[in-house]
């Protein structure tokens, strides 16, 4: 039954403990976990973390992106997807390392004040995802496997930045497992990125702080609404259009955009803080209701239990809605993994926050 699909697979048992960062702004999440049943239990590792961890070191190496000791992207991924296979957390641990790259070229570099280079790195990428795709029966890079990388990938511009070489490997990658829709989808989260990209940009250059009003929406463009749509390339599934568009389904998605991404803001908050960047909840929370720090992270703490709530809600909602729209079994097995994926993401991101070196203070 579609119900017992989405429950079973979103079941998870006691697990050990993460090794938590020497002292992580992070923990002032954890009164969520009394709060947030989807935060409550901890989550189970890749049983190939290791193989993961090694191979997702190999290809930043190759394709030149610095990543910090301890990062733990990989961990991050290990959890989330620790029910499947290592192609797709490894596939989804590379996608991951390279947005936290990307979105540092606008968050700590003179870059992040500029709207034409903003504007012109966008459009960049926007032609690379454009390019004609690999076609489905293209051979996976070992890399992309897990083993070591003999040349499968296609050779990349000889002038291309780190981070553009790495979007180009894992676009052409991943493109080519998935439809012309789904690309477009992807190149359209692509541009709502950009956008807010651009918006931040300008805010940076004003010295203006967003409103209360407007920053859910402007996070959940820069977080990368294609990260979520990625799920569905790891995993090789691609959820009906029918489903896809519907309120509940857009619900799970913009619910779990929203829980991850502030949960973030609490967590880099003293880092964004010291780099004078506004665009963080916890900020633009002080700013428009005169709280102080510890009062902004209480607010944002309360409206991330909310969010939670309604990606709850909407995940239950699930199974009567594959019914009403007539979903094969198969279909309904497919879809519920990529839900389950993002049923589990918050306490996956929790738990890589709480041990990830990114965020120590």
């Amino acid at each position: 039954m579609p119900s017992q699909t989405v429950a079973s697979e979103a079941a998870t048992g006691p697990r050990p403990p993460w090794e938590p960062a020497p002292t992580v702004a992070a923990t002032l999440l954890l009164p969520l976990v009394d709060r947030v049943p989807s935060m409550a239990a901890p989550c189970r590792m890749h049983s190939s973390i290791d193989r993961i961890e090694s191979s997702l070191a190999e290809w930043t190496r190759e394709v030149g992106l610095e990543t910090p000791a301890r990062a733990g992207f990989e961990r991050m991924a290990g959890r989330a997807f620790a029910g499947f296979g290592v192609d797709a957390a490894l596939l989804f641990a590379k996608w991951l390392t390279w947005l936290f790259h990307f979105d540092d070229e606008w968050d700590e570099k003179p870059a992040g004040h500029a709207a034409e280079i903003v504007e012109a790195t966008f459009a960049r990428l926007g032609r690379l995802a454009g390019s004609a795709p690999l076609p489905a029966e293209y051979p996976v890079p070992a890399q992309a496997r897990g083993g070591a990388a003999a040349g499968a990938v296609p050779p990349r511009a000889r002038d291309a930045v780190p981070v553009e070489a790495a979007f180009q490997d894992l676009w052409r990658i991943t493109a080519g497992r998935m439809s012309a829709r789904w690309r477009e989808r992807f190149a359209l989260g692509l541009r709502e990125q950009g956008a807010a990209c651009r918006a931040e940009a300008d805010n940076r250059r004003a010295g203006r702080v967003p409103s209360a009003g407007e920053y859910p929406a402007l996070r959940r463009g820069t977080a990368g609404p294609y990260l979520f749509d990625l799920v569905e390339a790891c995993l090789g599934v691609e959820v009906p259009a029918r489903l896809r568009e519907s309120p509940t389904w857009r619900t799970l998605v913009d619910a779990c955009n929203d829980v991850t991404a502030w949960c973030n803001d609490v967590a880099s908050h003293p880092k964004e803080r010291a780099n004078g960047d506004v665009h963080n909840y916890v900020t633009v929370a002080a700013a428009a209701f005169g709280l102080s720090d510890a009062g902004a992270v209480v607010w944002v703490n309360d409206r991330i239990a909310e969010r939670a709530e309604d990606l709850r809600t909407a995940a239950m909602r699930l199974p009567e809605l594959f019914d009403r729209l007539g979903l094969s079994p198969a279909q309904a097995r497919d879809v519920s993994k990529v839900a389950c994926a993002f049923l589990s993401a918050p306490r996956a991101q929790l738990e890589w926050l709480l041990e990830s070196s990114r965020y120590s203070t």
